[in-house]
């Protein structure tokens, strides 16, 4: 251990070192960004919100990723993570940023939800050029689900087709799914879900800003009662984050394709947010220990049951994953299928799901598998492991987004133009990023980055592991 992380520190503060303007690089790399999101906009308004999409994806989720942990260890009444627990406090604390965030999104719902406009009709991957001899044949409806001339009966009979002549993409669409869309109509309204959002964003703030508010007002007050406050909020803001995080999942993100539709998805999203700001966490730990500026607050222990949980979500992520993959594909039914022959049809897209596969689960479960990986020399490994899964959490959520724009322009799945990453997904991904980071160093470089005021804080720096 260096002398760095053995020296022991009284205010636990940035000022002095390269933390304390970590905002103001942040900020400038966001304003770059965001100049090049906009000039993204200018020249093509359907593929910057889909990038853009991505990008607020990619950033919210460990903003509701890090509340998550944060009302986790106020649940158990966890001592152990008390001095890693404010970096989780410092990602949640930016979580208000997304409302703002969030305005390029609402002007642009036109381009990005095949509803909004009032068409309710399904938005389907295309086939393969010369399946079934047509290049637009809605995908969920071929091979062993039925091909495009015949449509799975699961449906009911609406009249399909007549004598041999192949009725259109248009009439294919209605016949199969306008039961299903019509169900649908009363939730994905426009009144509705202006109202929705507007209750995630208000419940969201409130909590983090809460929670924020507490664990640093104690820094100096010493208050007991402050730590009691988090900790009798911390159910019912638990179901309320659950509750908001997946029908915001649901209107956001799942009615790119409205069609589709699966119980387990909200599920799967939280899995990725653990999954991400786990990771987050081991990176930026192991940074402020290098730097010296959590001192020995955060010790081997820490980084050992980071990467437990880390280790433990991951395996939590691949077991939510398959199982909505292995039950979709088993069940056959073309609403849910489309989603992932969008992403599996032999293409381009099959190839990124394979990475996703061995990257974010194959890798990591044989590197964070071992008790020395998260312990001692073997922390590098964790790191390695830690930023292996974040850049696979940034894949999976362009895997989740961009082929919904690809369905939406009528590109087959099996083609090459189906995945075509543009500049303006860098461009959206450092706009948004830098702004949220930005908010982030900020707080950090305003108060302690452990919660020196917190009863437990003696207790979590001895603690060890048995």
């Amino acid at each position: 251990m260096s002398a760095a992380t053995t020296t022991d520190k009284t205010d636990y503060r940035t000022v002095g070192t390269g933390w304390a303007n970590a905002w103001k690089i942040a900020a400038g790399v966001g304003a770059l960004g965001l100049a090049g999101a906009g000039a993204g906009f200018a020249a093509d308004a359907q593929r910057f919100s889909f990038s853009y999409l991505f990008a607020f994806f990619v950033f919210l989720t460990i903003s509701i990723g890090a509340t998550f942990f944060v009302l986790l260890q106020h649940l158990t009444n966890a001592g152990w993570s008390v001095t890693v627990r404010r970096t989780a406090e410092f990602f949640m604390s930016a979580l208000p940023i997304f409302a703002l965030l969030f305005l390029p999104i609402v002007a642009n719902l036109d381009h990005l939800l095949p509803w909004w406009n009032g068409d309710h009709g399904a938005t389907h991957a295309p086939a393969a050029a010369g399946e079934h001899g047509d290049a637009h044949a809605p995908a969920g409806t071929e091979g062993q689900h039925g091909d495009a001339a015949h449509p799975a009966p699961a449906h009911g009979e609406h009249g399909q087709h007549v004598a041999g002549h192949r009725m259109s993409d248009e009439q294919i669409e209605h016949s199969l799914h306008a039961e299903v869309m019509a169900s649908k109509a009363w939730y994905l309204s426009k009144g509705f879900f202006a109202v929705r959002a507007v209750i995630y964003f208000l419940f969201w703030t409130f909590l983090a800003l809460k929670l924020f508010r507490n664990s640093t007002l104690q820094d100096s007050t010493r208050d007991l009662k402050l730590t009691a406050n988090s900790q009798a909020m911390a159910p019912a803001a638990t179901f309320g984050l659950a509750l908001t995080t997946t029908f915001a999942v649901f209107d956001w993100m799942m009615s790119l394709l409205p069609n589709w539709y699966s119980t387990i998805f909200g599920v799967q999203l939280f899995s990725t947010t653990m999954v991400a700001i786990l990771s987050v966490l081991v990176l930026v730990s192991y940074a402020m220990r290098a730097s010296g500026v959590s001192g020995n607050a955060i010790t081997t222990e820490h980084f050992h049951d980071l990467g437990k949980l880390l280790f433990g979500f991951n395996v939590f992520w691949a077991y939510i994953s398959f199982s909505q993959f292995f039950l979709i594909w088993y069940a056959s039914i073309p609403e849910e299928t489309v989603f992932f022959h969008l992403r599996w049809s032999n293409g381009p897209w099959k190839t990124v799901s394979l990475a996703i596969l061995f990257l974010h689960f194959v890798v990591p479960f044989a590197l964070l598998l071992s008790r020395n990986t998260k312990r001692y020399g073997g922390q590098k490994v964790l790191a390695f492991a830690a930023g292996l899964l974040l850049t696979m959490h940034v894949v999976e959520m362009y895997w989740e987004v961009l082929p919904n724009y690809a369905a939406q322009r009528g590109i087959g799945p099996q083609t090459a133009e189906a995945l075509a990453p543009h500049w303006m997904d860098l461009a959206c991904l450092l706009g948004v990023g830098g702004v949220y980071l930005a908010a982030v160093f900020y707080r950090m470089s305003q108060h302690p980055v452990v919660p020196v005021g917190d009863p437990r804080f003696g207790r979590s720096k001895r603690f060890e592991n048995t």
